[in-house]
């Protein structure tokens, strides 16, 4: 699995982060919401690592129910959440490795 970000420490960072710090971390409404955070949740909450990895490379939802508010930023959830991600320094360069 060839990535360009080290989405396995992103998500472990999000699922063991205790929520308000979260919260108080990436709810700035430019762009990150109310609405993106709840998202968020659900989709670190709906899937293993790998299943999380996948997602984010393919931009893609795991199986959740959408609120009317998530409905709406579901088409720009992931690139506001690279956006957000990658202001406060949580969207690190993949460690390349070598073949031996």
């Amino acid at each position: 699995m060839s990535q360009k970000y080290d989405v396995p420490g992103l998500y472990s960072f999000l699922l063991h982060t205790p929520e308000a710090g979260l919260r108080k971390m990436f709810v700035d409404n430019k762009p990150m919401t109310e609405a993106h955070f709840n998202l968020m949740l659900k989709v670190v909450r709906a899937c293993p690592e790998a299943q999380f990895c996948e997602h984010f490379e393919k931009q893609d939802f795991p199986k959740v129910k959408f609120g009317p508010a998530e409905m709406k930023i579901k088409e720009k959830f992931w690139g506001d959440c690279m956006t957000t991600w990658n202001n406060r320094g949580l969207l690190t360069p993949a460690v390349a490795t070598k073949a031996a």
